[in-house]
């Protein structure tokens, strides 16, 4: 006796992939929520004015602060993290691990009054040395980055609760 499945075996594979690109998507960004990155955290604290800045982060901050003013207001909208192994080919062959973890907010600054989309990064290096940067971010990178699995998801939706027509047997 056949086992046979009332949906098409391809639209639950399909359903399977998306949502699995759906987690590799989203629960970054919900795990950077629930528990920020610390660095990330003194460094746009410093950028507001209400802490001191990290000792690797002088430059950045005051350099910002003179060009946009202080930070008034954010909303993160993303989270990347990275890391990366550096291999010095010389004589002693040493590996260098490099992590980099990046918010990605929509900024409101004193000097500049429109929402700004910025990406703030901290690259930790494995012997502790930081470094911070701050690059403005195009909107279309952050709308590409969540619809596309948006609308994969969406499409394995639809075929999957789409029902083969039934087959008559005359």
């Amino acid at each position: 006796m056949a086992f046979k499945l009332s949906r098409p075996i391809y639209a639950i594979i399909l359903l399977l992939v998306s949502g699995f690109f759906m987690c590799t998507t989203f629960l970054p960004f919900l795990y950077s929520v629930v528990f920020p990155n610390e660095n990330l955290q003194e460094f746009i604290g410093a950028l507001e004015g209400h802490k001191p800045a990290p000792p690797d982060s002088d430059t950045v901050v005051q350099k910002t602060i003179a060009e946009v003013g202080t930070l008034k207001r954010t909303i993160k909208i993303g989270h990347f993290y990275q890391v990366t192994s550096k291999i010095h080919y010389a004589e002693p062959r040493t590996t260098e691990k490099i992590e980099m973890s990046q918010d990605v907010i929509i900024a409101w600054f004193e000097k500049h009054p429109e929402p700004m989309l910025v990406a703030f990064a901290c690259y930790e290096r494995g012997d502790g040395q930081k470094a911070y940067g701050i690059n403005e971010v195009s909107p279309l990178v952050v709308v590409r980055g969540y619809t596309i699995p948006l609308c994969f998801f969406g499409i394995s939706l639809f075929l999957v609760r789409k029902r083969k027509p039934p087959v008559s047997t005359q």
